[in-house]
């Protein structure tokens, strides 16, 4: 039925749609639609269409590209593409390369040749991925970590490019008169404001392992991990408030209420500024990657490490490093310990059994080494979702400039808000300074929205919530809310009018 079908609409369509060779439309109608219980004269058309057709290459083409065309849904927004854009368009779902099967390719009944005839040809894509699914049951990745390393040389040069744009930015677009400085000519500003945000960062970021600890012992995984990074948070800004005091702002500012024009704007502006985390985060970034060293498999070696993982075990599989892949399947037996005799119990031991005892060693120590790498892979995965080396270096590059750029805005709103209410004001000054001034409506609001929002993106990346939205969308929301949080921090110091 399914091949009378075909060979139907084989018939009819060349000759309506001007396909293949050319012959009058009413004698197709007659053939194809008023007799289609004829299966001779429909085989006679169909030869006659292929002898047709093979005569004209150019014809053929025609006739297949159409055919293709006009085979599954939708496929008819792709004409008028050339060849590359419609190989390129029809590449296969996610899904059907997760489970190895092609859709396109599926035949019913007897028809398999000719349903695998007019399939797209899926090309290099098709093989890689099922190349690298191959790898990947064997705990081993696709790429080179070469390029992977010297492609992450972007991220370190987006945060320093980053952070020095932002460290111009108050003496290009907020210049303020010269003003004598409170420190002394060993340490000018803001070499005092760099080194007391790296050091709060520090106490916080240390603070985080007894948070989690606490909270794992008391309550469920899940529910311990917002606890614990609620409480961090909470100790980061309170230690941002801290500075304002050790550095006495309050006492050195010029005017009785924040503005770009006193002297405290830029030297809040350099407390944001926190190197420590920047380069906290940076070395774990290039710490992630080095984990996946020795299970990369470069570009074109890859049916040479699929023939080894084939060997049989008597031959170890060997890595780029030369480390055998003994973690996955023993290919040699470990040697056994030396049995003595009796007699030969105050005998010293020999070199080769010396040797046997240090390559026993060497060998469970670089086992040991290799399932430290393999649990530490999997923790990983476990937090983001994927492999790290899947995370495109794009959004690593975003990352570290939400970090700056968050931690500038935020920094600003509850600064400016801090200053704002007699919390700041030392005893010394509180006679100096009107009374009228001050507010604790603006630290009572801006305090808890702060904390919000500093929870909430710090909380995209749990282990709970980043594997559900993907490391793309944590990205683009946090780039979203530090630029918001970046201007509202200098609309309340009225750096925008």
């Amino acid at each position: 039925m399914h091949r009378r079908v075909a060979q139907t609409v084989a018939a009819v369509l060349p000759q309506t749609y001007g396909w293949g060779s050319q012959r009058d439309t009413p004698q197709v109608i007659n053939d194809g639609l008023f007799e289609p219980d004829h299966p001779t004269r429909l085989n006679q058309r169909a030869a006659t269409l292929d002898s047709d057709d093979s005569a004209s290459p150019y014809t053929a083409n025609t006739g297949i590209a159409q055919w293709r065309r006009m085979d599954s849904h939708g496929e008819s927004i792709l004409t008028g593409l050339s060849d590359g854009e419609h190989d390129h368009r029809m590449r296969r779902s996610p899904e059907s390369l997760r489970h190895g099967v092609s859709l396109g390719s599926v035949a019913e009944e007897d028809n398999a040749e000719e349903a695998t005839a007019y399939d797209p040809p899926y090309g290099a894509e098709a093989n890689d991925d099922e190349l690298e699914w191959e790898l990947g049951q064997h705990g081993l990745y696709l790429g080179s970590y070469t390029r992977l390393r010297a492609l992450y040389i972007y991220v370190p040069l987006t945060a320093v490019l980053t952070f020095v744009i932002v460290a111009l930015l108050p003496g290009w677009m907020w210049p303020i008169k010269a003003f004598p400085s409170h420190y002394p000519p060993s340490l000018p500003s803001p070499i005092p404001e760099l080194i007391l945000c790296s050091a709060m960062f520090s106490l916080a970021h240390f603070l985080r392992f007894p948070f989690y600890s606490a909270s794992s012992h008391l309550l469920r995984p899940d529910i311990a991990c917002l606890l614990s990074t609620f409480l961090g948070v909470l100790v980061v800004n309170f230690l941002r408030l801290m500075s304002l005091v050790i550095l006495e702002v309050r006492h050195n500012m010029d005017y009785p209420t924040p503005t770009w024009q006193d002297p405290s704007f830029h030297t809040i502006w350099w407390l944001s500024l926190n190197v420590a985390e920047v380069a906290t985060a940076l070395a774990q970034d290039f710490q992630n990657i080095s984990l996946y060293r020795d299970v990369m498999v470069p570009r074109g070696r890859e049916q040479e490490f699929l023939e080894r993982l084939k060997q049989p075990p008597a031959e170890p599989v060997l890595e780029t490093n030369g480390y055998p892949y003994d973690w996955r399947e023993p290919t040699t037996t470990p040697p056994q310990e030396p049995t003595y005799d009796l007699h030969d119990v105050e005998d010293q031991p020999t070199r080769e059994e010396y040797g046997n005892a240090a390559a026993l060693s060497s060998q469970v120590d670089n086992n040991f080494d290799v399932l430290m790498d393999v649990k530490a892979r999997e923790e990983l995965e476990d937090v983001y979702g994927v492999p790290v080396i899947k995370i495109p270096v794009f959004i690593t590059c975003l990352q570290r400039f939400n970090s700056i750029i968050l931690s500038l805005g935020l920094n600003l709103l509850l600064c400016a808000a801090f200053l704002q209410s007699t919390l700041s004001v030392p005893s010394s000054d509180i006679r100096i300074i009107p009374t009228d001034v001050f507010s604790h409506s603006p630290f009572l609001v801006t305090f808890p929205i702060v904390l919000v929002i500093h929870t909430s993106l710090a909380s995209l990346y749990t282990p709970m919530v980043l594997p559900r939205i993907g490391v793309h969308t944590a990205a683009y929301v946090g780039v979203l809310v530090s630029l918001m949080c970046f201007f509202a921090g200098l609309a309340v110091w009225g750096a925008l009018s």
